[in-house]
């Protein structure tokens, strides 16, 4: 499997990192930051994509899904559907932001199909991709991804024990990190992680590799920082995420 981490910036974009998206194989997208349709175009990597998952509707994870698909529409002209996971409200509100840009959704080529995810405290799986629910200020939403090797993304939540189970023995852990711990009161207070979390979860989960993913942009210069924090706690490699970097697993 290769992962190509197209954008891993936390909240705001920077000079460096533009916001929340991984492309999994060419054909499967993880969220939809900003930034997110012109770096596929770097990779030559946007006719393939066919499924689509949304972690939540935060403009840093969702609001590259719009530019996406006008790009498909004019320029691309595939035929083929698009499918997009996301959480409850995922068709409605994408749906509502199609209106209100007057974008006229009966001129596409595509059929957009919707699978509003709820798994609640459980997890939920479709065929490869499984979920769980997050804790966030907004339904979110964490991902798995089994192929012939396993990727697990948890994106925007505060240190949770359900992920242990959910992450357990795989290849990629792709964890949310948006502030070094010495800022863990303040982390937790806005539901996010800190290398810490991310690198105990991965420890119990016995993952190989651990990614810090979500970096908040005025964070830039702590990167060593962190892959050393989540160090302290985790056995295996731990990569600090970067905009445009390939793992091939």
């Amino acid at each position: 499997m290769i992962i190509h981490f197209l954008g891993t910036s936390g909240s705001s974009i920077t000079p460096f990192r533009t916001n929340s998206s991984i492309l999994i194989d060419n054909d499967l997208l993880m969220d939809v930051g900003e930034g997110t349709t012109q770096k596929l175009l770097q990779l030559g990597s946007l006719k393939d994509i066919r499924t689509i998952l949304i972690s939540h509707l935060h403009v840093d994870h969702y609001i590259g899904l719009f530019s996406f698909l006008w790009h498909q529409w004019l320029v691309e002209r595939d035929q083929a559907p698009i499918s997009i996971y996301g959480p409850p409200k995922i068709r409605s509100a994408t749906e509502e932001i199609l209106k209100l840009t007057s974008t006229p959704v009966e001129a596409f080529p595509f059929q957009i199909k919707y699978y509003p995810l709820d798994p609640k405290d459980t997890i939920l799986k479709r065929g490869e991709i499984s979920t769980i629910s997050l804790i966030h200020p907004t339904y979110t939403l964490g991902y798995r991804i089994d192929r012939e090797r396993s990727i697990c993304y948890i994106a925007d939540t505060a240190p949770l024990d359900r992920t242990i189970s959910f992450a357990k023995n795989c290849d990629v852990l792709i964890h949310d990190a948006s502030f070094p711990n010495k800022f863990a009161e303040l982390a937790h207070k806005f539901h996010h992680s800190t290398p810490q979390d991310a690198a105990k979860i991965a420890s119990k989960a016995n993952v190989k590799i651990l990614v810090l993913f979500h970096i908040l942009g005025n964070m830039e210069n702590q990167l060593e920082l962190y892959q050393k924090e989540a160090q302290e706690f985790f056995d295996g490699e731990v990569i600090v995420a970067q905009d445009m970097k390939k793992l091939e697993i």
